[in-house]
């Protein structure tokens, strides 16, 4: 009777540790099966958990453009810190619209006659009447913490078709971009956009 009961005992055991080492070898698959990406701030993640912070609707709350020595550079275009929302969808597709504040007819007469004359720069899209808006598509680069918006229509018809790659980098709700660009007086500067979450 003893040695029956010894017996079970035994395969209990061995039952009990060859779950474990099932368990062990599950978990194992679980944590190292997603691929993993570097996000701007260096801190290894999933790659699609990326994407997935960057979807949603998106309020700006500042836009600055510095020089390399620092001092800010004025837009007379948007002003200082205008209206301004960005949409990623989950089909990747990519919506921008950004407003001058104090935008009226009265304001922008002046523009309104010399817009004909306005060129662009090759890596932005550009201002017309205080206003600047395009949409398209877009793609993410998880290593290189870009994301490429292509331009399939726009404010301005020469841009469309363009492709601009932003930088950025994603901390709860806020989303920050960065680039660096030139003025319409042909100053360099990194231009730097801090967006929040909508809900």
């Amino acid at each position: 009777m003893s040695k029956s009961l010894d017996l079970k005992r035994g395969w209990l055991c061995c039952l009990r540790t060859e779950q474990v080492l099932l368990a062990g070898v599950l978990l194992a698959f679980s944590t190292t099966s997603a691929p993993q990406a570097v996000a701007a701030n260096g801190a290894k993640t999933d790659s699609t958990a990326i994407r997935a912070q960057l979807i949603g609707s998106w309020r700006l709350v500042s836009r600055q453009s510095r020089r390399a020595d620092g001092e800010v550079e004025r837009d007379p275009g948007l002003s200082t810190i205008p209206l301004g929302i960005l949409i990623y969808d989950p089909s990747g597709h990519v919506a921008a619209q950004l407003s001058r504040r104090d935008r009226t007819v009265a304001e922008i007469g002046e523009e309104c006659q010399i817009a004909a004359t306005t060129k662009g720069t090759g890596d932005t899209a550009q201002t017309i009447l205080g206003y600047d808006a395009y949409f398209g598509t877009y793609k993410i680069d998880e290593r290189a913490g870009t994301v490429t918006h292509h331009l399939e229509a726009a404010i301005f018809p020469g841009d469309i078709g363009k492709d601009i790659e932003r930088h950025f980098t994603i901390t709860g709700d806020r989303l920050t971009i960065s680039f660096n660009t030139t003025t319409r007086e042909g100053v360099k500067v990194t231009r730097t956009l801090i967006w929040e979450r909508l809900k």
